[in-house]
């Protein structure tokens, strides 16, 4: 089983520990609020990581036996090759950008912070060579990483791009197809740890990419309406094996206390009872103006019990565990090891094979068709994001996943509470206030210590750009309070010199508000203070 990678903020173990935040973030909306001109206001929106577009050429040959085949088997075994090839690709890529440890055997080969998107391919103009063995083929590949990526990279100018070339292996055809789980052909040197500098010419080629920035997506709310409409909104949490301080120990053991203080009802008297088949924590909220059970159930590997890490059985119902979390739940947590071309490291890989649930495994395990938030809570997640979206249940909808393309932070829980009290974020009545997503991403981007994490999430464009539970039906009625135009997320806005009915919104300019309206910032008048967004009319 391959090693994920992690980080530990060891110097600052003491400051990570502290800084779990055990209240809901501030859901009130201000009564006084007031429409602001886009001239007027600051409009600077920052989440730390972009996507970026990849764009070459590359070539696939055929084994010889081929050459007496005919045209139409030729460009079928040219289309599987070119599959591999950009496997490949995305591979070698993600070596080149993503962030290194010191102990790493590439330490010293690029890391910049980011990573290819696994699986988001796209190739074109697959042409045969007279040999009738090779083909040319142009590749588009999606990366992400860091708002100054291309400026930290050996950037030329080419036919009017902006380009970089870049030393990738040359696995043989036979390499390229040896796919299976954990014993994948990159597991292996001297494709492992990818540094040119040290393989032979024969076993690398030099590749031209052209970088731009993709086209960014817009800020969102997860749909909570969706994720509550049954009347229970469940929680599964699950802490993979750590190798630096028993972190899946410590983490529960926190975790359990601050879902107490959270005024979560705990399903045994201590952390020791707990166990994989233990009921759920639970709480009470209010979500548009209907009571919603709230259920978390907690997860991880525990010494001389059936969820042993160190041994197989314990590693397969660790396993076992977060498939059915993921097959039944409406959120589920991952907090642990990960890493490039990795997935979820739920048991001790040093002492187990068991207990491992990678990207492939997600792409096929089952899912069901219902919404579902995911979050991805360590090292270069980003490409589980894909994995998610692609499987055949999802078919690209009906999941939102919260991944990183860098370390994260191994020594505290903190992540794993703040996305709890953002999905829980509620007013003084305890009601569910909604929160755009960019308020999430924001706070995780600033737990990083000793180190740049940047989060992201996958799936939003088809998310809200209206907060859930919006009462659109009283859009335009004069009020003189927010609670005059519904529940939570219903504001209360001077336009025009009259005030009126409206709600919250999380993008400006974006069509959720309806026809005739616009997102625009909303401010307290009394502070002068930008709190959020609102519809406007035009």
């Amino acid at each position: 089983m391959r090693r994920p990678t992690a980080a530990l903020a060891t110097l600052v173990l003491g400051t990570s520990l502290l800084a779990c935040a055990t209240d809901a973030p501030d859901a009130e909306d201000p009564d006084d609020s007031v429409f602001v001109d886009d001239g007027k206001a600051d409009d600077f929106f920052s989440l730390s990581a972009v996507e970026y577009l990849l764009e070459g050429k590359s070539t696939v040959v055929l084994d010889p036996s081929f050459a007496s085949r005919t045209a139409e088997q030729r460009l079928a075994e040219a289309k599987r090759l070119v599959g591999l090839k950009q496997i490949a690709l995305a591979w070698f890529i993600t070596q080149y950008l993503v962030d290194k440890e010191e102990e790493d055997a590439n330490a010293k080969f690029g890391g910049f912070g980011g990573m290819a998107k696994g699986g988001a391919f796209e190739d074109r103009e697959i042409r045969e060579r007279a040999d009738k063995l090779t083909f040319d083929f142009t590749f588009k590949q999606i990366a992400a990483g860091g708002k100054k990526l291309i400026s930290k990279l050996p950037i030329r100018t080419s036919g009017g791009q902006q380009v970089f070339d870049l030393e990738i292996g040359r696995p043989t055809n036979a390499e390229m197809a040896q796919l299976e789980t954990n014993a994948e052909w990159y597991r292996k040197a001297p494709w492992d740890g990818w540094n040119p500098a040290a393989v032979d010419a024969s076993k690398k080629e030099k590749i031209t990419f052209a970088i731009s920035r993709e086209k960014a997506s817009t800020d969102g709310f997860f749909d909570l309406a969706r994720l509550t409409e049954d009347g229970v909104l469940d929680i599964d949490i699950h802490f993979g094996w750590d190798y630096h301080s028993e972190y899946h120990l410590k983490h529960s053991k926190s975790m359990f206390g601050w879902l107490t203080r959270e005024g979560f009802t705990a399903p045994v008297a201590s952390w020791d009872k707990l166990t994989h088949v233990s009921r759920p924590f639970t709480r009470t909220v209010t979500a548009n103006g209907k009571s919603v059970k709230v259920e978390v159930r907690m997860f991880f590997g525990k010494p001389g019990t059936v969820t042993d890490p160190d041994t197989d059985a314990g590693g397969i119902v660790l396993e076992n565990d977060a498939r059915e979390s993921l097959a039944k739940r409406d959120v589920v947590i991952y907090s642990g090891h990960s890493g490039p071309f990795y997935g979820f490291a739920l048991a001790n890989w040093k002492k187990t094979d068991e207990g491992d649930l990678d990207d492939a495994d997600i792409r096929t395990m089952q899912l069901p068709e219902k919404y579902q938030v995911v979050l991805a809570e360590g090292c270069d997640t980003y490409q589980i994001g894909e994995a998610f979206k692609e499987n055949p249940n999802k078919r690209g909808k009906n999941i939102d996943v919260i991944t990183t393309t860098s370390f994260s932070d191994a020594s505290s829980p903190v992540a794993v509470q703040h996305f709890i009290s953002h999905l829980l974020a509620r007013d003084t009545a305890a009601r569910l206030r909604p929160q755009p997503v960019s308020n999430l991403l924001t706070r995780l981007d600033g737990e990083s210590f000793g180190f740049t994490t940047m989060y992201g999430m996958h799936g939003i464009d088809d998310n809200p750009k209206l907060v859930p539970f919006a009462n659109v039906a009283a859009f335009g009625r004069k009020c003189s309070a927010n609670a005059d135009c519904g529940g939570p997320g219903n504001l209360c806005v001077s336009s025009g010199g009259a005030k009126r009915c409206t709600a919250a919104c999380a993008a400006a300019g974006e069509s959720g508000c309806g026809a005739g309206s616009t997102c625009k910032a909303v401010a307290s008048s009394s502070t002068s203070t930008i709190y959020g967004r609102a519809c406007a009319k035009n």
